[in-house]
């Protein structure tokens, strides 16, 4: 009997030693949300989260510069850039506006940029461009060719003496941008024309796939 009430008496003082465990750890979490430990830990896997993030986009980015330099060069060409489609405030209606922007450029030596002038245009003023780019006609090897005089009148105001575009669409086949690329005072490669002066369509089909490789890196 006697062996009997220590037992009891033991398991008494174990649930008492628990119950003052919980109430301790209790009183440390309390302390700790006070005092914003689990604020500055959210905080922190947040800013590693971003960090990886913005590692990745650098990655992404370093991925399609050489990409398209390596475009650029095996076609000769000048200039080499990608249009990409994204949002840009809204109407009073509060439709959105629908922007496209010059987000990758690659140049000759001495060769002005592109992408400091061509950024958050409106894409209905380029309707007709973007529609003959879906339609794989966008290209001129002799700008004067170019029937859309607005966009003939941009493009040499930039010296462009040819001009190419293909979409670059994703996964689902939706357009989500475009490789363009211009002759300004380089010679296009010959194996690229046809006798009648325009581009080859193994160039367009050789082109085409070139910018089904960056899709995943926009």
């Amino acid at each position: 009997m006697i062996y009997l009430l220590c037992i009891i008496f033991t398991l008494m003082d174990f649930v008492k030693l628990i119950e003052l465990f919980i109430t301790s750890i209790t009183s440390i979490v309390i302390a700790l949300i006070g005092a914003g430990f689990f604020r500055r830990m959210s905080e922190k896997k947040q800013k590693n989260k971003s960090k990886e993030s913005l590692m990745q986009q650098i990655k992404n980015d370093e991925i399609v510069h050489l990409s398209i330099r390596e475009i650029r060069r095996r076609y000769n060409a000048d200039r080499i850039y990608i249009w990409q489609f994204h949002n840009g405030g809204s109407f009073y209606t509060n439709a959105p506006m629908q922007k496209m922007s010059i987000t990758y450029e690659r140049n000759s030596d001495g060769l002005e940029r592109k992408a400091d002038k061509f950024q958050n245009n409106l894409v209905s003023h380029y309707n007709t461009y973007i529609k003959d780019i879906i339609d794989m006609n966008m290209f001129y090897s002799n700008i004067e060719d170019m029937t859309d005089l607005g966009l003939r009148s941009v493009a040499q105001s930039m010296g462009t003496k040819s001009h190419v575009s293909v979409p670059i669409y994703d996964k689902l086949g939706n357009l989500v941008a475009m490789l363009s690329m211009d002759w300004v005072f380089s010679e296009i490669p010959s194996d690229l024309l046809k006798k009648d002066g325009n581009f080859t369509q193994d160039f367009k089909d050789e082109l085409s796939k070139d910018s089904d490789t960056l899709d995943n890196y926009l």
